[in-house]
């Protein structure tokens, strides 16, 4: 039975464990930019979205899948059939690793050609290698997922992403010293995100054999899985559940695709500029992926969390809790995936000087930034749709969403060029994210109260934003005559302004109160948060909102 402080404990664990592999992996863009320049940071972003849609289409599905067909086994009392689930579903993901790795690999000129840039063949084949070993992970964190274990799954992360930062660093720095070409560079950096991925499935299956030590005859059980091929009806319902996740799953990568194919060709033939240049401005427009990323970390997660949460309560017929669940899901990803994508609009500035050494393609970092907040809730409705049992559903709406990218990425660019490429993803994501939300509201009874759960953040992430600015201005201005190095003042000035932000939010949280005693009760030492929320509210008679 699933605790109440457990559902949230886990997307904050997730989220957790996510932010810090995105703080790590930021690191490697700064020794990596220093080394290959714009251009080659940019042929670097021209390939990782395509890496991306086939790392997805191989692994995540299978993750959502796995853990809801673990949840329901135990919501049955059928825990004797989870190590068979899990055999089946390695056998499973290691084949369709091994087809996409071929279908990338011998593919790599075609894509290469049609993507209009030769010098990515190298690149595109060296990543290609790690779809042999990614989708076990997939399989093996999915396990974890649908056993509530998020620590391990998040300890995981922080393992792979560390060790791929490492290799990235240590093969480029090899490179360089040997006088190798950027595209060479750029292939050994690709081949190091194989290696780290062989190293985190190795401790993955640590931690599956360390939690499994007291489960007498847990690895033979593993394989009683066999014969692996004649169990159709498995396949078949993992199919079907998977493969509408993959797709749904796919929106950053495939919005990033979409920008990967029309960006370089808009630039060369719209605006008419030459190669060099046209990967020079997507390089510096591609700055702001990795902290768009970051900033909807938590509706990520919550979609992650939720899935086998509401599955077990759908199982169990209790529409009370799936109720719940999903209003939950809603509150925390507008409270949390607004400020986060407002904020990185406030310190664009900051973490554009502190990350790349200059302030070019700011305003398009600040412009994505705000497409933050329709994200978070789109990836949190997919996890309540995918949770109820209507997976197919966030897959349609992305096909959508595919269709006003391309002609928002069309038009905006085409007039305001990487500015635009921001824009075309504000559009996109807030088109899938309303058509989730109507249908859930078809769905599920859900009871709103939109002053509170909407307009109140609104209007206090907006003072969050503007006070976050005022604070990096104010750095700035006391230290512009300085002579200290545009990276240090950028890093003051965004630690400044999230410093101020994130004490402004979260004061208000707690004085309007923005959340309700029974909300608190989910959340991890929720009880501790509503007793200092009490005593903030003796000092606001005015809050009357339980």
């Amino acid at each position: 039975m699933l605790r109440k402080s457990q559902f949230l404990s886990g997307a904050l664990i997730l989220a957790a464990a996510g932010l810090l592999s995105k703080v790590i992996g930021m690191f490697y863009r700064i020794p990596l930019q220093e080394i290959v320049g714009n251009s080659g940071l940019g042929l670097y972003q021209e390939v990782y979205p395509l890496y991306l849609t086939f790392l997805i289409l191989a692994t995540a599905g299978v993750p959502v899948a796995l853990s809801r067909m673990i949840a329901e086994a135990k919501a049955e009392g059928r825990d004797d059939e989870v190590s068979q689930i899990l055999g089946r579903s390695l056998f499973l993901m290691g084949l369709i690793g091994a087809i996409l790795f071929a279908l990338l690999y011998l593919g790599s000129p075609l894509i290469a050609t049609l993507m209009g840039n030769q010098h990515l063949i190298g690149p595109i084949r060296a990543l290609s290698l790690s779809l042999l070993f990614v989708p076990l992970i997939a399989v093996l964190r999915g396990y974890f997922y649908g056993l509530q274990k998020m620590m391990f799954v998040g300890v995981s992360q922080v393992v792979e992403q560390t060790l791929r930062v490492a290799f990235i660093v240590i093969v480029s720095m090899y490179l360089v010293s040997l006088g190798e070409d950027t595209d060479s560079v750029i292939t050994g950096v690709n081949f190091g995100t194989m290696v780290s991925t062989v190293i985190s499935m190795c401790f993955l299956i640590v931690l599956y054999l360390w939690h499994e030590r007291k489960n007498d005859g847990g690895i033979r059980k593993l394989w009683a899985a066999t014969p692996l091929l004649s169990d159709r009806a498995f396949y078949l319902k993992m199919w079907r559940i998977a493969w509408p996740i993959c797709v749904s799953a796919l929106v950053i990568p495939i919005f990033s695709l979409v920008d990967s194919f029309l960006a370089i060709n808009i630039f060369r033939y719209v605006w008419h500029v030459d190669g060099l240049t046209a990967d020079t401005w997507f390089g510096i427009y591609s700055r702001g992926g990795p902290l768009l990323q970051m900033a909807t970390l938590f509706g990520s997660s919550i979609a992650l969390s939720v899935v086998p949460a509401i599955a077990e309560a759908v199982k169990q017929k209790d529409e009370e809790k799936v109720s719940t669940l999903t209003r939950l899901s809603y509150r925390f990803a507008w409270l949390i995936g607004l400020p986060a994508g407002l904020g990185l609009s406030a310190v664009s500035e900051g973490a554009n000087l502190a990350l790349y050494g200059d302030a070019d393609g700011t305003r398009a970092m600040a412009i994505l930034g705000i497409s933050a907040v329709p994200l978070s809730l789109l990836l949190a409705t997919n996890g309540i749709l995918q949770g109820i049992g209507k997976e197919k559903i966030p897959a349609k709406h992305l096909v959508w969403g595919v269709l006003v990218k391309i002609v928002t990425t069309l038009l905006f660019t085409s007039l305001l060029g990487i500015d635009g490429l921001s824009i075309s993803w504000i559009c996109a994501t807030a088109f899938v994210c309303v058509l989730n939300m109507r249908t859930i509201a078809k769905l599920v009874k859900v009871e709103m109260f939109w002053r509170f759960d909407m307009a109140y953040p609104l209007l206090v992430a907006n003072g969050m934003l503007l006070l976050a600015w005022l604070g990096m201005e104010a750095v700035s201005y006391l230290l512009h005559a300085s002579h200290m190095s545009p990276r240090l003042l950028g890093a003051l000035e965004a630690a400044t302004g999230v410093g101020i932000g994130l004490l402004m939010y979260l004061g208000m949280l707690l004085i309007i109160p923005l959340l309700t005693r029974a909300e608190l009760e989910w959340i991890p030492a929720g009880k501790k948060l509503g007793q200092l929320m009490d005593a903030l509210k003796r000092l606001n008679p005015r809050s009357t909102r339980e």
